[in-house]
């Protein structure tokens, strides 16, 4: 065998290639400046034995261009601090919101000011639902939008200090108008981050979907606490609920509160007159002072969508317009299931109304003093958020019904004692268990139900949830609007009725569902025994929508 340089290639002096000839006289090339396949060797049958060059990674433009984006696994990290900030601005802000409503018809108790004013931020909040969010998110992107929406909250909080029906009302009417596009940017930016979280870590996007908006209620509900709190504190008692010099007129005033408040009877108890100006001014300055702090961590602290595909999501996902989602919304209602979840979506805005309103001033102001009120709902939104959470984990052992159940058994016994009970300052334990009780009750129901349709309209979520927030925000503007022209007796009745109405809605709503859940499955094991081996597997049709982020993310291994 002899080896000759290949004269062609090799003008420098250094060989590049080298023939051999075998004694068949055939000659083999051999380049010896690159990998080469081995003709000699012979592999298990698996692929292990190919030289493979690595692919390409994509530059930053490339990947632009493409749709796509390229993310460290560390942006994990980065993510967390996103949702942790997000959630810590909304806890400051509705601690603003939340302790300023629950003192409305307490403190502009004056013609139903602030009970008006409250019905006007539901009202706009149902046309806003309609049409501003995908308006206003597309031209604003989803944190910019978070930013404008929150600041819509500051006036409300400002016509505190000059609470008149021309100042309060159209600054409810401006909230309400803000509130519809910052949920749902919030809902926006939460479900996006999501789906890159749950593919830089390998897990399920629905677990973490549901764990980042756990989250964020948890710490949305505390704000309950906190804006109660504040007003508790900052408000004196310098109206002689519990002292001596109204014991002279005890079982003349404290027998118009409870069921046999009325509104008309304002003049006659102390305890229900406006406190100083000053304090009033002290709350509303801490709770715009939140407000505005709010914004700031939301716009210097938050990261753009954009770094996380919103350009490309916005691109890929054709969204109703303000007019489609109308239309779609009322063609829900053609829905059986839509119909007959009416009365109890309209019971859950009512029920939170009365707690808020009503409750506060019937009973809580009337008997222990307004300054009693933030004590009170304090219980109320703790109950409610340790509920949520416990609720939240037991459906999947006990499904939804008996939960339901319980939810509606709570409800109905507290309206019958409400009705029943004439409150006392003697006894302030048994504010602190209505308020508690009803707080299971709530926390039922903004659980269940927004779980309900969700499962019933998972191929119309977009219009199904359009139509709970309609019927849900006509029920706060109902009960805001006769709280001023009804006693208590009677809005108890009324609530007791729909509630009654609801349940039994509902009960049809599981039957009918259940005997299409039975009908489907016997229809699948039927097909499945007589059709699955005579015709090819038809690809799955499934309700739920997926999102193509697993295609639009480059993990970079640093």
């Amino acid at each position: 065998m002899t080896a000759s340089p290949d004269n062609s290639n090799n003008q420098n002096g250094s060989p590049n290639n080298t023939n051999e000839t075998n004694q068949d006289g055939k000659v083999y090339t051999l380049n010896v400046t690159r990998g080469y396949d081995n003709d000699g060797f012979k592999g298990d049958g698996d692929t292990l034995g190919a030289v493979m060059k690595p692919p390409r990674e994509l530059t930053d433009e490339e990947a632009s261009q493409q749709g796509k984006f390229k993310l460290s696994r560390k942006e994990k990290w980065r993510i967390l601090k996103n949702v942790t900030i997000i959630s810590t601005a909304f806890m400051i802000q509705f601690t603003a919101f939340q302790g300023t409503a629950n003192l409305q018809s307490s403190i502009n108790a004056k013609d139903g000011l602030g009970t008006v004013s409250l019905s006007a931020i539901y009202a706009a909040l149902v046309v806003s639902c309609i049409f501003i969010p995908t308006f206003l998110i597309k031209r604003l992107t989803a944190k910019w939008t978070l930013c404008l929406s929150m600041l819509c909250y500051a006036p409300y909080i400002g016509a505190q200090f000059y609470p008149k029906f021309y100042t309060l009302v159209p600054a409810g009417v401006l909230l309400g108008i803000g509130a519809a596009p910052m949920w749902a940017s919030k809902a926006s930016y939460l479900t996006q981050v999501a789906g890159v979280y749950a593919k830089l870590t390998d897990q399920s996007v629905d677990g973490i979907i549901v764990r980042f908006f756990g989250f964020f209620f948890l710490a949305w509900q505390t704000a309950e606490l906190w804006g109660n709190l504040i007003s508790s504190l900052v408000l004196s008692n310098p109206h002689g609920a519990h002292g001596e010099s109204s014991s002279n007129a005890t079982i003349e005033t404290y027998d118009s509160c409870g069921a046999n408040f009325c509104v008309m009877n304002l003049n006659n108890n102390d305890n229900l007159a406006r406190p100083d100006d000053k304090e009033i001014f002290e709350i509303s300055g801490i709770y715009l002072a939140c407000i505005v702090l709010a914004v700031i961590i939301i716009a210097l602290f938050v990261d753009p969508l954009s770094r996380y595909g919103e350009k490309q999501r916005r691109n890929s996902v054709v969204e109703l317009t303000g007019i489609q989602l109308l239309s779609a919304t009322a063609y829900q209602l053609k829905k059986p299931y839509q119909q007959l979840l009416i009365p109890i979506t309209i019971w859950i805005g009512m029920e939170q109304a009365f707690i808020g309103a009503d409750f506060t001033q019937a009973y809580v102001s009337c008997a222990l003093g307004i300054p009693s009120v933030g004590y009170v709902m304090i219980c109320f939104g703790v109950v409610n958020a340790l509920c949520s959470l416990l609720f939240g984990s037991v459906m999947k052992y006990i499904g939804r019904i008996p939960i339901i159940a319980l939810g509606a058994g709570i409800h109905l016994a507290l309206c019958t004692w409400l009705l029943l009970w004439r409150p006392h300052p003697s006894n302030p334990i048994l504010f602190f268990v209505a308020s508690g009780l009803w707080g299971v009750g709530d926390a039922v129901w903004q659980t269940q139900i927004n779980g309900l349709y969700g499962t019933l309209f998972r191929r119309n979520k977009e219009a199904a949830f359009s139509n709970y927030r309609l019927w849900e925000s006509s029920g706060f503007v109902i009960a805001y609007a006769y709280s001023t022209h009804l006693c208590a007796k009677m809005k108890l009745y009324v609530m007791l009725s729909v509630l009654v109405l609801g349940s039994l809605m509902y009960v049809i709503v599981e039957i009918l569902h259940t005997r299409k859940v039975r009908r489907q499955k016997e229809k699948e094991r039927r097909a499945a025994l007589d059709e699955a081996k005579n015709r090819a597997a038809e690809p799955e049709e499934t309700d739920d929508e997926k999102d193509d982020i697993d295609d639009d993310i480059i993990v970079t291994h640093l």
